[in-house]
């Protein structure tokens, strides 16, 4: 009897749930709550985003010419270690004293620039879709994730993760899952899914080295700054 295929078709979150086992399995009593507690509120998450995503896939879509300029439109909210989104909008995130907010605002708007500076894709839907960011979400919640709407941050468990807005990378990464998604819409399985990671991974890299440089992402590239969010935690203990 042949084994049933499934498709994973929910949220992407930077960490995935393999190593949240490993952590579950491996770390200290504190570690390993934590690591359940994000497994936890992983799980109805993904359904949502399936089910948003499955609603994109059937629109139709106007063609229409560049436009000679275009506008970032970004919002950052405060979800005050709640689960509830969006949370409370931010005024003024480039002045705020949240490292968390600043990071997410910059990280926002650096894979912003890359797509229009780059390849003339104005945001994600190449329509102009507004870019919305979500901090402090939930406590001690060790992700990241596109919700098919918006990117949400934890604030890390303070041990092994820090604060998820620290590697711009990791937001060019999850926005590129919506890109792909809007373009391609790869299964996220086998070779299909492998592909979808990896345009992530390459993208993630480039909106970190073209907001660096401000210029040709793939002018420099050595093999360390391909290692996608590694100011992001120490992974001592999951690969042991």
């Amino acid at each position: 009897m042949q084994s049933p295929t499934f498709y994973r078709r929910g949220m992407f979150c930077i960490l995935p749930p393999h190593i949240l086992h490993e952590i579950a399995k491996r770390g200290t009593q504190a570690q390993r709550d934590l690591a359940l507690d994000t497994l936890a509120s992983d799980h109805p998450i993904r359904f949502g985003r399936a089910t948003y995503q499955l609603m994109a896939t059937g629109a139709h879509k106007l063609v229409a010419p560049a436009p000679a300029t275009v506008e970032a439109h970004i919002t950052i909210y405060d979800a005050h270690h709640r689960t509830r989104l969006p949370g409370s909008v931010v005024s003024n995130p480039t002045i705020s004293n949240d490292p968390e907010v600043k990071e997410a605002f910059a990280g926002l708007l650096a894979t912003f620039n890359l797509y229009w500076e780059v390849f003339k894709r104005n945001s994600i839907d190449d329509h102009g879709m507004p870019l919305i960011g979500s901090v402090h979400y939930s406590r001690h919640y060790d992700n990241a994730f596109f919700n098919g709407q918006q990117m949400v941050f934890g604030d890390g468990d303070g041990q092994i993760f820090q604060r998820f807005t620290i590697a711009i990378d990791i937001m060019g990464h999850e926005l590129t899952h919506g890109v792909t998604g809007d373009t391609a819409n790869l299964t996220y399985q086998g070779q299909s899914g492998a592909l979808n990671e990896s345009i992530s991974d390459v993208f993630g890299a480039m909106v970190k080295q073209y907001s660096a440089s401000n210029s040709r992402p793939w002018s420099y590239c050595p093999i360390r700054r391909w290692r996608r969010g590694n100011r992001l935690a120490d992974l001592t203990l999951i690969w042991l």
